[in-house]
């Protein structure tokens, strides 16, 4: 099965978790970098389904390569899996900041000091259109600009914060 690259702008609302996306570059690292993407679906034992937004995600945030059913690591994804935590924060730090939505979230919050959940849905709804699952989109939203240090989140008042003075 030939697993077309899909051609979008850089706009793409993340389909995938932090976690699964790094297992995902580990995975190819066991393949020296380079693999059929039908590989990793046998070798995972997911369906296709599952396996493509991982993908997907993985190859927007520029950590992959996709090109005619082969999935290869690019240099900033081999870079992100050999770095330390810190270093890996800071590279993904950097990379989400120039992607959409992620530098517009961190525009809005530099404006409007929160973003309530509620208000960062009607952002992705404005932005994307109809989203299947908006909940799911948010919180990976959320997730990936949190753990890159792009914005902080407050669990207790559901709002999305910016990074505070010393860069937490």
């Amino acid at each position: 099965m030939d697993v077309q690259s899909p051609a979008w702008s850089f706009e793409l609302l993340p389909n995938a978790g932090v976690n699964q996306v790094f297992g995902l570059l580990d995975l190819l690292r066991a393949y020296n970098g380079k693999t059929g993407v039908a590989n990793l679906n046998l070798d995972l034992r997911v369906d296709i389904d599952e396996l493509l937004p991982i993908v997907d995600t993985a190859e927007y945030i520029g950590f992959v390569s996709v090109q005619q059913g082969e999935i290869s690591l690019t240099d900033l994804g081999r870079k992100a899996l050999s770095a330390k935590m810190t270093e890996r924060k800071r590279l993904l730090k950097d990379r989400l900041a120039i992607l959409e939505p992620f530098s517009e979230v961190a525009r809005l919050l530099g404006q409007e000091q929160e973003l309530n959940r509620l208000a960062l849905g009607r952002f992705v709804n404005q932005k994307f259109g109809y989203v299947s699952d908006l909940h799911v989109a948010v919180n990976l939203l959320v997730s990936w600009g949190v753990f890159a240090g792009l914005f902080r989140y407050d669990g207790e008042s559901g709002k999305l914060l910016p990074r505070d003075e010393k860069g937490h």
